[in-house]
């Protein structure tokens, strides 16, 4: 027997060996599952494709878009447009609507509303007790009073690294999260400089200047890629069980303000009528007098008596204008009158002192032609042997005459004449 090792002993030439044929059974089986085999491997072949292509996405003309891998932005910021990246967790796509406004009403200092108080009008509502420090939201003013109020933010994203850097990380993609917490700061700063009235009535533009101005400081030191536009309060209310005793003061308030302006509506009308446009100067002075009076300054008094009459003599207008101008007048015609009155005594002294009875006539034929030529004069021809009698009544405008008997004697059938002068009639 040989030693020598046959085929079938030899491991390598057993891969040279002819396979043995296998029956259908087997041979069904084998193919069956190379067939699977070939489907796993393409099935294989294609979700990789498909994780591979999961990264891409598409960004609106409205958007931007910033890719951050393993947490870090990569790349610039994406526009508009269709772009590749690694699927998550090694890529996450951040997209942000700009170029628009976006609103946010806040109500952490509105007071709690039940349901059934919802979209009733706060005049209907009715409160009794105390605020719930929980529930109820309110901001605390200058004069140690509450008030309610609701605010609306209009902002919008202006630097999209800063935003996602510093805030889509920490706040989870929200800014609404942040611009609240800045608000809600801000407000309980601001509404501490100011009344009860001022954050309900009076100021309300000044306290939402004054709180987005703040909104935007502190956005700025977060460097958070945010701005606020605009900041507005739909509604602010002191506390429901308050508010009709807020409403009675500020009415009374309104009425007060209401009496002094039509106060100083009349006082305006009353010294432009008494002085013009000049009254504003001359109560400046009087004012000032009076306080060198006190001080007992003699030459300010002196300098401003002085300043005053000017501006009454030369610049006042109105009824003390009027009366000051019209007195000068009378003063000027009554002094010239005076002076040709005694101008014309002097000339006639002489005269009289040489020839009374030849002035007295000439005086007295002066007066009737006067009288004879003055207006308002009624004149009488009488008959020889008729008297005229002149009665006067209790009103010195009226003046009554009658015909009665002979009161001058005539001769030579002369007619006399009776000159009356009266402001009246003759009867």
């Amino acid at each position: 027997m040989s030693d020598k090792p046959t085929s079938e002993s030899h491991p390598h030439r057993s891969l040279h060996v002819a396979e043995t044929p296998m029956d259908p059974a087997q041979q069904s089986l084998a193919d069956a599952l190379r067939t699977s085999f070939r489907i796993l491997k393409f099935g294989i072949v294609v979700l990789v494709i498909l994780f591979f292509a999961s990264g891409s996405f598409v960004v609106e003309q409205n958007e931007q878009a910033i890719v951050l891998r393993l947490g870090q932005p990569t790349g610039e910021i994406r526009q508009a447009g269709f772009y590749l990246a690694f699927p998550e967790p090694i890529d996450e796509i951040v997209k942000i609507p700009v170029k628009q406004s976006t609103t946010l009403d806040i109500d952490s200092h509105w007071l709690h509303l039940r349901a059934e108080e919802q979209g009733l009008p706060l005049s209907s509502i009715q409160r009794r007790g105390g605020l719930h420090p929980a529930r109820d939201g309110a901001l605390l003013t200058a004069d140690r009073g509450l008030v309610h109020v609701r605010w609306k933010v209009v902002y919008r994203i202006d630097d999209m690294k800063r935003y996602v850097s510093n805030v889509a990380d920490a706040f989870a993609g929200k800014p609404e999260v942040v611009i609240k917490k800045i608000l809600e700061n801000a407000a309980i700063h601001v509404a501490a400089g100011f009344s009860t009235e001022d954050v309900t009535r009076k100021r309300l533009s000044d306290l939402r200047d004054l709180v987005r101005v703040r909104i935007n400081d502190e956005l700025d030191r977060l460097q958070a890629g945010i701005a606020v536009e605009a900041v507005e309060i739909p509604e602010s209310t002191p506390p429901i069980q308050t508010r009709a005793s807020f409403d009675r003061v500020i009415k009374a308030e309104n009425r007060k303000r209401t009496a002094i302006r039509e106060a100083e509506k009349k006082a305006t009308e009353t010294l432009n009528q008494v002085a013009g446009a000049v009254h504003g100067r001359l109560i400046e002075l009087l004012d000032d007098l009076e306080k060198a009076e006190i001080d007992k300054d003699e030459s300010e008094v002196v300098r401003i008596e002085s300043e005053i009459a000017e501006i009454i003599e030369f610049e006042a207008s109105g009824a003390s204008g009027s009366m000051i101008r019209g007195s000068k007048g009378y003063y000027t015609s009554v002094v010239q009158g005076m002076r040709a009155d005694l101008e014309e005594y002097r000339s006639l002294l002489d005269e009289f002192l040489t020839q009374p009875e030849l002035l007295r006539t000439r005086l007295w034929e002066q007066a009737k032609a006067r009288l004879f030529a003055s207006a308002g004069v009624t004149k009488m021809y009488r008959s020889p042997g008729t008297q005229v009698r002149v009665q006067f009544s209790p009103d010195p405008n009226r003046l009554h005459a009658t015909t009665a008997g002979p009161l001058l004697s005539g001769g030579g059938g002369h007619q006399h004449s009776t000159h009356l002068i009266t402001g009246g009639e003759l009867e």
